[in-house]
């Protein structure tokens, strides 16, 4: 199956169903989506570009301490 960008409701649907606190969706190529509670968005972790905007903000603060 192919990736494609999934709606809010899929994603609310895919939540209920893994019941996961990270959001980890192969199928979802997102690198961002909504909060399951609050405001804001989160990563998709099972996207790249996800791991690389982590490890771009974790060289920033580490940077910035050296």
């Amino acid at each position: 199956m192919a990736k494609r960008k999934w709606t809010n409701e899929e994603i609310t649907e895919y939540r209920k169903n893994k019941g996961s606190i990270f959001y980890y969706n192969k199928e979802d190529s997102n690198f961002l989506v909504p909060k399951a509670c609050g405001f804001g968005s989160t990563l998709n972790w099972a996207n790249p570009i996800s791991w690389i905007v982590a490890l771009a903000i974790l060289g920033a603060i580490i940077y910035q301490i050296i």
